[in-house]
C-alpha cells in the first residue's frame, strides 16, 4: 500500500455527508471537553511560558492564543493552545492511540480554520479526519509503538494535526501528500519526559508541526512521495516491530471515533491513575476510611503500568499525575480529586507524604492486557485493626463504555472555563460548540475564547 497517498486521498476526498451522525455528536462532545481543559490550562506554567516566547517571537496576529488576550501567527497559536490544552493532563484519551487525540488535532484545526475563515461544519469535519488518521496509524504500530518510548500524543498527533490543517486550508491531494510527509519528519516526543512541562509541550509541537507542514505543502514545499510507508520512513522507523498496514484500508469505514471511541478524564492527572483514584475514593466513602487507619495500600496494575507511572516519589504537581502513589494518597487523605490535588504543594502535604510510604504498586497478572483494560487496578486497603477492603478491576468513568453524561460534560467544561472567563461567556462558548457544525464563522467562536 502507498499509505502516504492513501491517506492523502481520504481527507482530499472525504465529505461531510458521509460523517455519521453520532460521529459528529461524539466529535462535539471531544471539542467542548478539549476547549474547556485548554481555557484551563491556559493559565499553566507550561503553557504561559509558551504564550511569552509566541509573544516575543511570533507573527502577524492571525490566530488566537485561547484564554489570553494574544493573537499571534497560526503556528505559534497552535503551540500555545496545544500545550495549554494538554498542560493540566486533563485531556480526553483513546485506547487504540494509546494517547490524546483531541488536544494536536483541535488546537491545530483551530489555528488553520482562523486562517482560513472557515465555519464551524468544516473545523468538526477536519477535526473527525485528523482523529481518524492518527487513531488509523496507531492501529498500524502500537502498542509496541508507544511500549518503546514514543509519546503517541506527539508522534500520532503531529499526523493527525497535519490532516485537519490539510483539510481546513484546501490542500489538494499532492499538496496534502506533501504535508503529511513534512509532518512525518516532524514526528517526535520521548516518555522519559512525563511528569515536565515537555510532555504538555509534546502535543503543543503536534500541533504547530501540523500547521506547519500544511502551510509549506500549500506553497510547493516537497518531500518524499513515500514519507509514511518507505524502507526509511514513518512506519519503518518508529514501529518498534509491529506495522499492519492493512489496519489504513478502513479509513473512515467505520469511524474511529465511534468503533475505539474517546475516554473523557473525570481527574486532571494521567488516565493510569485514574482507576487508582477513582477505586480510593469509593472504597474512602464506602467505609469513612481515615488516613491514621490505613496500615498499607496495594495497587495491582497492568504490567505495562509502571512504565508510564514513573514517579513513586514526586516533587511536583506534574510528577504527581504520574504518580500512583501520590493519587491513592491524596484521595484518601482529601476524599476528592481535582486540579488543586496536583498543586506543586501538594507533594509536600505531611499526611499525603507519610501514608504515600504505606501505598505499593505490583505487577497483577489478573489484570487484562487488552488495550480498553489495561489501566484497570485492583486497590486493596488493609487497615490496622486487620480488616482488609478492596475493589476489583472495572471500568473507571469517562471510558467509552461508561461515559460521562452530558451534564457532567458540561459541568466539567464549566468548572474548567470558569477558572479563565466569566460564567456569561463560559456558558456562551458551551452553548456554540454545542451546535459547532451549525456556525457561519469560526472567528466568532475563537473572538470569545480570548
Amino acid at each position: 500500500m502507498r499509505a502516504t497517498a492513501h491517506i492523502a486521498e481520504f481527507v482530499t476526498k472525504s465529505r461531510w455527508e458521509d460523517c455519521p451522525a453520532e460521529a459528529v455528536e461524539t466529535a462535539r462532545r471531544a471539542i467542548l471537553d478539549c476547549l474547556g481543559v485548554m481555557l484551563a490550562g491556559s493559565v499553566e506554567p507550561a503553557a504561559r511560558i509558551v504564550a511569552d516566547v509566541a509573544r516575543a517571537e511570533g507573527g502577524s496576529p492571525l490566530a488566537t492564543v485561547v484564554g489570553t488576550p494574544l493573537r499571534t501567527g497560526a503556528v505559534w497559536a497552535a503551540l500555545a493552545n496545544g500545550t495549554a490544552a494538554h498542560a493540566l493532563d486533563f485531556d480526553d484519551t483513546n485506547f487504540a492511540m494509546m494517547g490524546h487525540p483531541s488536544a494536536p488535532v483541535l488546537s491545530a484545526a483551530l489555528a488553520a480554520g482562523e486562517l482560513a475563515m472557515a465555519d464551524g461544519r468544516a473545523l468538526v469535519h477536519a477535526f473527525l479526519l485528523g482523529f481518524e488518521v492518527e487513531t488509523s496509524m496507531a492501529a498500524v504500530m502500537n502498542p509496541p509503538h508507544y511500549e518503546k518510548g514514543f509519546h503517541a500524543t506527539g508522534t500520532l498527533g503531529t499526523m493527525g494535526a497535519a490532516a485537519a490543517a490539510a483539510r481546513l486550508l484546501g490542500l489538494d491531494a499532492p499538496q496534502t501528500r506533501a504535508a503529511l510527509a513534512v509532518a512525518a519528519s516532524q514526528a517526535s516526543g520521548l516518555k522519559e519526559n512525563f511528569g515536565t512541562m515537555t510532555k504538555p509541550f509534546h502535543a503543543g509541537h503536534a500541533a504547530r508541526s501540523g500547521v506547519l507542514s500544511a502551510l509549506l505543502a500549500r506553497d510547493g514545499f516537497t518531500a518524499s512521495e513515500q514519507a509514511i510507508e518507505g524502507p526509511q520512513g514513518y512506519f519503518a522507523v518508529l514501529s518498534a516491530g509491529k506495522r499492519d498496514e492493512r489496519m489504513l484500508d478502513s479509513l473512515g469505514a467505520p469511524w474511529k471515533i465511534l468503533e475505539t471511541g474517546v475516554a473523557v478524564k473525570p481527574y486532571p492527572s494521567c488516565a493510569c491513575t485514574h482507576s487508582i483514584i477513582d477505586s480510593t475514593l469509593e472504597l474512602q466513602r464506602t467505609h469513612k476510611i481515615t488516613p491514621e487507619e490505613v496500615a498499607e495500600v496495594t495497587v495491582g496494575v497492568n504490567a505495562a503500568v509502571p512504565r508510564i507511572l514513573i514517579h513513586s516519589n514526586p516533587r511536583s504537581g506534574l510528577e504527581a499525575k504520574f504518580s500512583g502513589e501520590f493519587s491513592a494518597a491524596a484521595a484518601l487523605c482529601e476524599g476528592r480529586v481535582g486540579i488543586g490535588t496536583f498543586r506543586d504543594d501538594k507533594t509536600d502535604d505531611p499526611a499525603i507524604r507519610a501514608l504515600m510510604k504505606r501505598v505499593r504498586l505490583v505487577v497483577d497478572p489478573a489484570i487484562p492486557g487488552d488495550l480498553e483494560r489495561h489501566m484497570w487496578t485492583r486497590v486493596t486497603v488493609r487497615l490496622h485493626d486487620g480488616r482488609e477492603v478492596a475493589i476489583a478491576p472495572r471500568p473507571v468513568p469517562g471510558h467509552p463504555g461508561l461515559p460521562l453524561s452530558m451534564d457532567q460534560l458540561r459541568e466539567k467544561f464549566m468548572d474548567c472555563a470558569r477558572l479563565v472567563l466569566p460564567e456569561d461567556r463560559a456558558d456562551s462558548v458551551r452553548q456554540m460548540v454545542e451546535q459547532l457544525d451549525g456556525c457561519p464563522d469560526l472567528r466568532s467562536l475563537t473572538a470569545i475564547l480570548s
